[in-house]
């Protein structure tokens, strides 16, 4: 097959996160079967504007706000038409259907529709909210939806964005089986957070959250370290917090390297995921094949990659102090915390890329 990516970064991306891997771990395999794909996206200052990456011939035009409109031209300029599209809705889809009438796929990571309240500002906040929730749905009602997690699924439908018949399918994203260089866990309980960090992702709950464990001056817990690795937009907030409340357990150690980010994540004891919502989580997974459980946010998204009780625990969204409650709990008790990440690690094999590029691909060549 032709396959042709819409989507908003690629790997490169200074900015890339879950969804631009998730897409080239997909189309890498794609390639490796014979198929073509084509990744359209938006650039950044000084990036190529065109390249192979791992088989991939991916084209950037524009920014972040400019690509939406310069995306149709760029697919005009394209030799040979592609036999299916893959739209990738970020907050807002590219209305592949205005401009193209190949096959296509409605991809949705997640519904954003309060996200956009809690990271951008107005009037953006209710353009975004706007397009998502009224305008998509109207282009897209003749199209196919694929998405990642079950509860994403249930929202598209309870939305309206898209009725039952619409969704094709659900791939939950895959992670790297890395060979582990084994190593122990940090003599001293260790909690790590792993991800951009932006409002809707709860960096501020989980530094709430040991803000007050800290107050209580726990014996047990008197020697805990909090690393936060992940740059952006409300990094300097957080690090002012982190200074006023004099959180001198916390460390901000910004973008870490690959192997960095395997160290981080097989000596921490807990992974905290604190976030608003998620299109599933690929950390939560990835923290799990280290060895380590997470606390997680009871959202749309992290309730799908963490099993309560088994993987790791689930909080309520916000409430800091039910996060500080699960932290205590589990750094006093060392036999829960090591059942839970030897299931952990069993649980996260079956999370194989290679397996979920076939079962994507055979969605794409269902219809």
């Amino acid at each position: 097959m032709n396959i042709l990516i819409f989507e908003w970064r690629d790997i490169k991306n200074p900015a890339a996160g879950g969804s631009e891997i998730y897409f080239h771990e997909l189309a890498k395999r794609w390639v490796k079967k014979g198929n073509r794909v084509t990744i359209i996206c938006g650039g950044w200052k000084g990036c190529i504007k065109e390249e192979n990456i791992d088989g991939i011939d991916i084209i950037r035009t524009g920014n972040a706000l400019t690509l939406y409109l310069l995306a149709p031209l760029t697919y005009r300029k394209l030799k040979e038409k592609p036999d299916v599209i893959v739209d990738v809705e970020n907050g807002i889809p590219f209305f592949s259907p205005l401009f193209s009438k190949c096959k296509r796929v409605l991809h949705i990571h997640h519904v954003h529709k309060e996200v956009w309240a809690k990271q951008a500002s107005f009037p953006i906040a209710l353009i975004g909210r706007f397009l998502e929730t009224k305008l998509m749905p109207l282009f897209y009602k003749k199209s196919k939806i694929i998405t990642i997690s079950k509860s994403s699924a249930e929202t598209i439908e309870k939305e309206n964005i898209g009725n039952k018949e619409q969704i094709l399918g659900i791939v939950n994203p895959g992670i790297e089986f890395y060979k582990i260089k084994k190593m122990q866990k940090s003599k001293n309980p260790s909690i790590l957070f792993l991800n951009r960090i932006k409002r809707y992702k709860g960096v501020h709950i989980l530094l709430q959250a040991i803000n007050e464990i800290n107050k209580k001056k726990d014996s047990k817990l008197k020697n805990l370290e909090v690393n936060i690795a992940g740059t952006g937009d409300d990094l300097e907030e957080m690090k002012d917090f982190a200074e006023k409340n004099e959180l001198k357990n916390v460390k901000f150690l910004g973008r870490v390297s690959e192997e960095k980010k395997q160290e981080l994540m097989q000596k921490a004891w807990i992974f905290v995921n604190p976030s608003f919502v998620e299109g599933w989580g690929i950390v939560n997974i990835e923290a799990n094949y280290f060895g380590t459980l997470v606390i997680g946010s009871n959202v749309n998204g992290i309730k799908d990659s963490v099993i309560n009780g088994k993987t790791g625990l689930l909080f309520d969204y916000g409430n800091y102090n039910d996060l500080a409650d699960k932290i205590t709990d589990l750094v006093k008790n060392k036999k829960v915390l090591d059942k839970m990440s030897k299931y952990s690690k069993k649980y996260s094999k079956k999370f194989d890329w290679n397996k979920k590029s076939e079962e994507y691909l055979k969605l794409l060549k269902s219809f």
